[in-house]
């Protein structure tokens, strides 16, 4: 296959609002990841392995955060070229109610001219709250192996893992790994161990997804891209395909917090790193982290240019934080740029970035109930 013959449409455009406020400034693809990622870095880690060279980005709000972080795309090979590079589309959002009230004259505008300007033979869909490092290839051999219009991506989980989200997708799969029916979590057989959970990801011809748009439009339909694969699923011949790597599920702060704190864990942080594919990720030139020979750190994960003069135990730091001396870092996610003064005391929080806590300070929250202090907070009793 020639390298551009496939083209991605991120759909950046998940409901964020069991994120906030976290997400108050940033769509979800852009929060803060295992000390020095972003969760987009997965999406496009896996584009840039399968040699992908066009991109469209759908993003709910105005995405100055995500522009901020991908620049021209050339960390991931995907600088503008002929019928190449990224191509972001925002306010997708604003651009729905407007459709609705007949302000707009096409919501799918945008995505059909990516498709065509792109001059992929397939196209692969993607969201962002699902955390995985998928071998888009591996999808697509397998697509192309089958007789199946669309090609589903899903991940066997216990059935506990659905138990508080209801509403997530479940395929049934006959002998022949096809499609029978997709159905929500909470409607699945209850002798059932293990679910098949929807992934979000798909995988296509891209003329069988400019069909599905055509459709869209004669029934008047403004769904996102996903929502729109998903609607018509039950009337295709689809194709099923099983992630056995590491994947989290990013639809709350207690999810988010748990994904990174699973990175503390050798097996789980080598299952999604060290597989066959590297995370690529925006590169930051700093100093080393500095320990001071007061510092206790145990079962921590450190980026770039902090100084560490406290304890830290089981958290995540990221770039240029200062942890003062006697200050306690405990089961915490500090982000960049964050101060904790000296004496101060952190349990199960999660700082956004710039954040300042001052000397003495103590936020104690519970696993069950985490503290949250949102980007640029200033904590001083």
């Amino acid at each position: 296959m020639k390298m551009n013959s496939i083209c991605a449409i991120l759909n950046l455009t998940e409901d964020e609002t069991a994120l906030k406020p976290l997400t108050s400034v940033r769509p979800i693809a852009s929060l803060p990841f295992a000390s020095r990622y972003r969760l987009i870095d997965f999406n496009l880690s896996s584009i840039s392995h399968a040699e992908i060279k066009s991109v469209g980005m759908f993003i709910a709000g105005s995405g100055r955060s995500v522009y901020d972080h991908i620049r021209s795309g050339s960390i991931w090979d995907l600088e503008s070229g002929l019928a190449g590079g990224i191509f972001t589309y925002s306010q997708q959002l604003l651009k729905a109610i407007q459709e609705k009230n007949g302000d707009a004259p096409d919501f799918y505008m945008n995505h059909k001219e990516f498709i065509e300007h792109s001059r992929g033979e397939y196209v692969v869909i993607m969201g962002s709250k699902i955390l995985a490092n998928v071998d888009i290839k591996a999808v697509m051999q397998h697509h192309l192996a089958k007789e199946g219009d669309i090609t589903v991506v899903y991940k066997s989980l216990p059935k506990a893992f659905l138990e508080n989200r209801p509403h997530e997708k479940v395929l049934k799969i006959d002998r022949d790994e096809y499609l029978l029916h997709l159905t929500d979590a909470k409607d699945a057989p209850e002798d059932l161990e293990r679910l098949a959970m929807n992934m979000n990801m798909y995988f296509m011809r891209a003329d069988k997804m400019l069909e599905l748009i055509q459709r869209a439009e004669l029934e008047g339909l403004t769904l996102d891209s996903d929502k729109l694969i998903e609607h018509y699923l039950p009337e295709y011949q689809v194709n099923t395909y099983e992630y056995t790597g590491y994947m989290a599920n990013i639809d709350s702060i207690d999810a988010y917090f748990k994904a990174n704190m699973e990175m503390l864990e050798k097996n789980k942080f080598s299952a999604l790193f060290h597989g066959s594919q590297s995370v690529i990720t925006k590169v930051k030139n700093g100093a080393p982290t500095y320990y001071s020979k007061g510092a206790h750190v145990r079962n921590s994960q450190f980026a770039t240019g902090c100084v560490i003069e406290g304890t830290v135990v089981d958290s995540l730091i990221f770039r240029k934080v200062n942890i003062a001396k006697d200050a306690e870092v405990r089961n915490s996610m500090v982000m960049q740029g964050s101060r904790i003064g000296e004496g101060a005391v952190l349990e199960y929080c999660i700082l956004d970035k710039n954040v300042t806590i001052g000397p003495g300070v103590t936020l104690k929250g519970t696993k069950d109930n985490l503290v949250v202090i949102e980007k640029n907070k200033t904590i001083t009793v």
